[in-house]
């Protein structure tokens, strides 16, 4: 028996996909000390973990980036990012460290986004492997497509003069930039992800952009459903839906990026004299009364069982949030995608180029043009099938066993 330390972001997109991490690992029986912000505690309460916080510092890694920064110049953003990671790692390390040494984990799991997990255990000397919650990322993916260095990760436009800048000169800028706050060995891939000798990532090689380009150090387990059975997600797939009069459309933008009420007003506006049953989720920051009038067809909610709802829905609208595609993807919904930030570009692309969904682009696009795109896909018998196709593959990837079992024997081999 081991001590495992693990240390997540703290939002809830990143503590609820590893639950099953947790508990495979205390099934094994290792030890768990959990690190995350104190809001998540509950999440973990029903499992054997030593949960610890990381303290007051929910603000440090509230998202607020200047939008400006991701336009044109990848130079500047990098400018940007590589001192946001080193102080964002700094300011963890200095709360917890001391608590962290007196524990002497025998290794340690991080998020992919979690850097001072990576510095701890080079601190402490001793093992550490990551876990990646959507896409990986490494330098040889980023210097085979171009395209997807520039417009996807960077998210710069085409035509603007820094979109021939090469993975080679940003990988090098990252590192000066990191090494003049006194951090080494700390490149591109570090300011969007991290890699480490051993990686979980949670999707399958059919639906990772350029997976012939990652070697064994990158296991793919496919997506994690906490607190749902395989067997019990398995009759959900096969379960033939509940024949009901209308289609069912289901609305979400997940958990963060909730605050929009022009776009829901939209929907109000599109759908309102369509013949489907809409199902819209707003979040916890919209006075569902500020949207006035809802027509009967439409049901309006702060929170909905999203598992539930996607079994029985015959298309989505999102924000291409991975972990809300990853459940679509399982019941074989085709979305229409409207990405906010983060690695919501880089999905809503990729489903685009599989045949899976439709990039919106334009959240600003007329209400009909909404309604016409929303029937357009729901119609359409390929893409259901390619979403089914890309679906099944997760559970085609040894899942959760087969990444507890790679740490381990990474562990026992270091």
């Amino acid at each position: 028996m081991a001590t495992v330390m693990i240390f997540s972001l703290p939002f809830f997109s990143h503590v609820k996909p590893t639950l099953p991490l947790v508990a495979e690992l205390l099934a094994r029986g290792e030890t768990v000390i959990y690190y995350s912000d104190e809001q998540y505690r509950g999440l973990l309460v029903d499992y054997e973990v030593d949960f610890r916080s990381y303290g007051n510092m929910r603000e440090l890694f509230v998202d607020d980036n200047d939008p400006g920064l991701f336009l044109s110049n990848p130079q500047t953003m990098l400018e940007h990012l590589v001192p946001g990671v080193i102080q964002k790692s700094r300011a963890v390390l200095h709360a917890i460290l001391a608590e962290v040494i007196a524990e002497q984990p025998d290794y340690i799991v991080r998020d992919s986004d979690a850097h001072w997990g990576k510095l701890i255990a080079e601190l402490l000397e001793v093992p550490v492997a990551c876990y990646v919650l959507t896409f990986a990322i490494n330098q040889a993916l980023l210097e085979k497509d171009h395209h997807f260095l520039i417009h996807k990760v960077f998210r710069i436009q085409e035509g603007y003069a820094f979109a021939d800048t090469t993975a080679s000169e940003l990988n090098r800028l990252a590192g000066e930039l990191a090494e003049r706050h006194h951090i080494q060995d700390f490149g591109l891939v570090d300011a969007f992800s991290g890699n480490e000798e051993l990686n979980l990532v949670y999707t399958s090689k059919v639906f990772q952009p350029h997976s012939d380009v990652f070697d064994d150090r990158f296991v793919f387990i496919g997506p994690q459903f906490p607190n749902v059975s395989s067997e019990m997600l398995q009759s959900m797939r096969e379960r033939t839906k509940q024949q009901h009069e209308l289609p069912l459309i289901y609305i979400s933008f997940g958990s963060i990026y909730t605050d929009r009420p022009d776009f829901y007003l939209k929907c109000i506006e599109a759908f309102r004299y369509s013949e489907a049953q809409i199902m819209m989720s707003v979040g916890k920051s919209i006075d569902i009364s500020s949207l006035g009038d809802i027509p009967e067809n439409m049901t309006v909610s702060a929170f909905v069982p999203q598992l539930e709802i996607l079994s029985k829905a015959d298309v989505f609208i999102s924000h291409a949030g991975y972990n809300s595609v990853s459940e679509a993807l399982a019941f074989g919904v085709p979305m229409i995608l409207f990405p906010q930030g983060a690695d919501q570009f880089a999905i809503a692309s990729r489903l685009e180029e599989l045949g899976v969904g439709v990039y919106g682009r334009d959240m600003n696009m007329p209400a009909s043009d909404l309604k016409d795109m929303t029937f357009e896909t729901m119609r359409s018998e390929k893409m259901r099938a390619e979403a089914v196709r890309l679906g099944s593959s997760f559970f085609e990837t040894g899942g959760m066993v087969e990444g507890v079992s790679r740490i381990l024997e990474f562990v026992e081999q270091t």
